[in-house]
């Protein structure tokens, strides 16, 4: 296979084998010539706003389908606008199109948009500037009714209080262009073209827009500033956090609770109860941000941690904060100084998942049915099953570098005062308790666990934080004190390790949906439609288990890709490190994040990068990959 399909084999591997870690370097330097595609529409060439305005003009009143004449690249005053794809009819997906404004147009100094978490953090503030001002125009009249106006609205992928990499604006790292992905209802009053109010709509409220919301004047400037400083500095604590042996760093005044269960906004300050958090002095550690100058706060160093505590007194909703701390946040969200490295896992059990070809023999063995858990695979695992897969899997996706796992005493199997009553071979589950200090000293993976009853913790743990009324006690010295008060040692079950590490292929084709032209969708944060009965629970690829996702253009960002790698690397046997490689490429490359959108039928506009580890992840529980082992 010529073209794309050389391209990629040069670059992440042809068979599978090699193309992780150990493969020959060659396999992802930048030698080889990128695909090019052909565009997405066959439009005309650049012309003159002024005609696009006659052409509306023209077409008021004509069948809706003439719309399509418009599409291609329009020159305005301080923007070329291309609209790439049209609707059928009033009802059909709506219209997309996206802006360029050069660095000339936009006039943002470079030094706001000079790094990369600069760019994001400045498109971040531009888009939901360029949301804030979005209103429908007065003109517009309701959807319902036939002859009632339709459409007339501009729409743009809104952000939430995470702060992500998103394909609605972009710069260019190289020339300084700024690129606004955004779509809108063609406005049409029952089946024919409202010609002028397009013509207002794109020639005179989309300029307003412009200069609004996305040109550079003074007092724009420094609220931007402060803005792009905020989410650099979370970025940069980060960095250093993961450099010094930190699992996660919660900064002082730090606001954790939610004002809901189904928000992501912070507790309001009017709540009575409502306690900012404060380090305990022993853990505290201060930091010298590149703009903000000093912080200080709670640090959890490497090895096992444990969180402790009544009910209702925080423990979970610390375990949530860093959890959630892999991602930026506003710098108004409450969460702005909490981070953690990038390789943090969450673990829990999932009823019901999916596993395909996992060694989780180093918790479950002798199965009464003699199954085999050296490669153990089933469409319905029990929640001892599930999490032992999730283990597994994620160091699989660590490959032996640093990372942490967060766990929940209630999704964990039992303990060492369990084994009594039930006798080993009559038990073929192996408590996490066993295994996470080979965890910790052979393969050098943290654990940090909220735990309720399981005493036996107090014993195997580096560190120990209570949580009471929300504030965080420093209990390491008494937990050791505690433990030494009592005869315990672990059974001989701790030898069982995780080496040799057994990695896996997946089949390229197996991710696409084993129906004939059906569509992989999102259907919201935690479900893809991966066949063409959304009420079927065996066409549906459920995240739940992916609680670091939090926003939908993210699932579409992932259902896209899960398209894009089934299509274009269809009988390539992939390791889950080189598919994340894969989805990280394409963040880098505007053709393929184009591409990669058109394959999945989503709007390029309306996807978030995630965290590559969550590609893995949604692999793992996909019913339809194929999975084989390697060694």
């Amino acid at each position: 296979m010529s073209g794309r399909g050389a391209y990629y084999r040069a670059k992440y591997g042809g068979g599978g084998r090699g193309v992780g870690r150990g493969g020959p370097p060659s396999r992802f330097n930048d030698e080889h010539q990128r695909p090019r595609f052909e565009p997405a529409f066959a439009g005309n060439s650049s012309q003159d706003s002024s005609r696009l305005r006659q052409m509306l003009l023209e077409r008021d009143n004509s069948a809706y389908p003439a719309y399509k004449d418009i599409k291609g690249t329009w020159t305005f005053p301080g923007f070329k606008l291309t609209i790439s794809r049209t609707q059928s009819d009033p009802f059909a997906p709506p219209t997309r199109f996206k802006l360029d404004l050069s660095q000339a147009q936009h006039q943002w100094p470079q030094k706001l948009h000079s790094s990369s978490i600069r760019r994001v953090a400045l498109a971040d503030w531009l888009t939901r500037r360029f949301a804030k001002l979005l209103k429908s125009p007065p003109t517009s009249g309701s959807s319902q009714g036939w002859h009632n106006s339709k459409g007339g609205d501009f729409m743009i992928d809104r952000p939430g209080e995470q702060v992500l990499e998103r394909s609605s604006c972009r710069f260019n790292p190289s020339t300084g262009e700024m690129i606004i992905r955004m779509s809108m209802n063609l406005p049409a009053r029952g089946r024919s073209i409202m010609g002028e109010l397009a013509a207002k709509l794109f020639c005179e409220q989309l300029v307003d827009l412009v200069n609004r919301a996305l040109v550079w004047t003074l007092q724009r400037d420094r609220e931007a500033k402060e803005w792009v400083e905020a989410i650099e500095d979370q970025d940069y604590l980060r960095k250093v956090v993961t450099e010094s042996d930190l699992v996660a760093f919660i900064g002082n005044g730090s606001i954790l609770p939610r004002k809901s269960g189904a928000s992501e906004l912070p507790m309001s300050s009017s709540e009575p109860g409502l306690v900012p958090f404060e380090s305990p002095a022993s853990l505290q550690r201060e930091f010298n941000l590149p703009n903000r100058g000093p912080i200080s706060g709670m640090a959890i160093p490497k090895g096992i941690t444990i969180i402790v505590g009544g009910g209702f007194h925080g423990k979970s909703t610390l375990l949530e904060a860093i959890s959630n701390g892999v991602s930026n946040y506003t710098p108004t969200s409450g969460l702005s100084l909490v981070v953690t490295p990038t390789l943090t896992i969450p673990v829990s059990s999932e009823d019901g998942r999916p596993v395909s070809a996992c060694r989780i023999s180093p918790f479950i063995r002798n199965l009464p049915n003699k199954k085999n858990t050296d490669c153990f695979s089933t469409g319905d695992a029990s929640g001892s099953t599930s999490m032992a897969a999730s283990c597994v899997e994620a160091l699989e996706m660590l490959d032996d570098r640093p990372g942490t796992l967060l766990l929940d005493e209630d999704g964990c199997a039992g303990d060492e005062k369990m084994s009594l009553l039930v006798p080993k071979k009559s038990e073929p589950i192996t408590p996490f308790i066993f295994k996470s200090g080979i965890l910790s000293k052979e393969h050098n993976v943290s654990t940090v666990m909220v735990v309720g009853g399981c005493g036996d913790y107090c014993h195997v743990a580096d560190y120990c934080i209570k949580m009471e009324n929300y504030r965080p006690y420093d209990l390491t010295q008494h937990m050791k004190e505690v433990a030494a008060s009592f005869d315990f040692k672990l059974e001989s079950e701790s030898v069982h390790g995780f080496k040799p590490l057994i990695k896996r292929e997946v089949l390229a084709g197996s991710l696409l949906p084993p129906y004939p032209q059906t569509a992989i969708s999102a259907k919201s944060v935690y479900t893809i439609q991966h066949g063409p009965d959304a009420t079927n629970p065996d066409q549906l690829l459920n995240l739940i288990g992916l609680v670091q996702l939090s926003n939908l253009s993210q699932t579409r960002s992932l259902s896209a890709f899960l398209a894009y790698l089934g299509t274009y690397y269809t009988s390539e046997k992939l390791r889950l490190k080189s598919i994340m490689r894969i989805y990280d490429e394409v963040w880098t490359d505007e053709e393929l994040l184009d591409k990669m959108s058109e394959t999945g039928r989503v709007d390029v506009g309306g996807m978030a990068r995630m965290n590559s580890l969550m590609i893995g992840m949604a692999v793992n529980r996909l019913r339809s990959a194929t999975f084989n082992q390697v060694r």
